[in-house]
């Protein structure tokens, strides 16, 4: 799928920010892994696909960093994932984070730490 298709995708859900902008959000989830149809992601995988979306404003954006920012600051983020889930696209479960450091886009699940108290979807 072509990250034009991501944008299409916003637009028709009425999205009003510049095709431009949306189309850096669309190459983060690019670079982030694969997409295609929607499948359902796992908390982990879904933080991981906030966190390539967030790192568009903040490039140095870490998950702890994600999970520190107030709900508000990050749900726009959450609205472009819930828009391409009404259009039946999303990321594919097999994407890593563009930039991460090691171990931070996919652990070994003996080498996960415990799921932070709160959950950052809306």
């Amino acid at each position: 799928m072509e990250t034009e298709d991501v944008v299409r995708a916003w637009c028709w859900a009425g999205n009003n920010t510049p095709r431009e902008r949306l189309a850096h959000h669309a190459g983060a989830l690019a670079a982030d892994g694969p997409m295609g149809a929607r499948q359902a992601l796992d908390d982990e995988r879904e933080d991981r696909t906030i966190l390539a979306l967030y790192r568009v404003d903040r490039p140095h954006a870490t998950i702890p960093d994600l999970q520190q920012a107030p709900p508000l600051a990050i749900a726009g983020y959450h609205q472009l994932l819930h828009d391409l889930t009404r259009a039946g696209l999303g990321s594919l479960p097999s994407g890593r984070i563009a930039g991460g450091s090691p171990g931070e886009a996919s652990q070994a699940p003996h080498d996960r730490r415990p799921a932070p108290s709160h959950h950052l979807s809306a």
